[in-house]
């Protein structure tokens, strides 16, 4: 099954085609992927236009990707080990003192 889906994240819009053998895995994949968190815990801000798509990539090679809030706050796309993925809540990462 191929699944195209479309969601906007600021002031971009963006475009996943997610092709699964097992429909209800395409559907998974594409629910998750086309609806981040909406509102920042942090700061409460709840306007889409002020939030952007991020990600990085670090020294073993492990990708992020994440929903960027203007306070600075981060929501990361988990991914589960069995398969499919999961929006964690915004948070503000704290560096060491």
């Amino acid at each position: 099954m191929q699944i195209r889906a479309t969601c906007k994240i600021g002031k971009v819009d963006y475009e996943f085609t997610i092709d699964e053998r097992e429909e209800m895995e395409g559907l998974h994949k594409a629910s998750v992927l086309t609806n981040p968190r909406r509102k920042c815990n942090c700061c409460e801000q709840y306007d889409p236009t002020k939030f952007k798509l991020d990600s990085n990539k670090d020294k073993e090679g492990n990708i992020y990707v994440n929903v960027v809030c203007v306070c600075g706050a981060k929501s990361k796309l988990g991914q589960y080990k069995a398969g499919g993925y999961f929006w964690h809540e915004f948070e503000v990462y704290q560096g060491a003192h």
